[in-house]
């Protein structure tokens, strides 16, 4: 069964913040191979879950010895998460932060 559900929300909300930011990238397993918004459609057709993927390194990837702490990458997604909300509203969407305190925050955004 698929997971991604298509509606015209996600394709409008996709629209607009790939013009300002770039977009995760998963490899064929579904891990996280590059930082960018995720996005999905949520609880109606009208409104949209936007998140920000960061790929954590295990022992075995290059470069785990100059990985972000786990602080650094909350603090990141937060970052992320705010400028993903900003465009969306500026776009006049209506946003609604969740997880204001949890170290992967999102937002569900509903189309004007």
């Amino acid at each position: 069964m698929a997971r991604f559900k298509y509606t015209e929300a996600l394709d409008k909300a996709g629209r607009i913040l790939f013009a300002k930011h770039d977009v995760a990238v998963d490899d064929r397993y579904g891990k996280c191979i590059k930082a960018g918004y995720s996005i999905d459609s949520a609880r109606d057709d009208d409104t949209v879950r936007v998140t920000h993927c960061i790929p954590e390194l295990t022992a075995l990837d290059d470069g785990y010895d100059d990985r972000m702490s786990s602080d650094d990458m909350a603090a990141e997604r937060h970052r992320m998460v705010d400028l993903y909300a900003e465009t969306l509203e500026a776009a006049g969407w209506t946003v609604e932060r969740r997880g204001p305190r949890a170290r992967k925050p999102y937002l569900l955004a509903r189309k004007p």
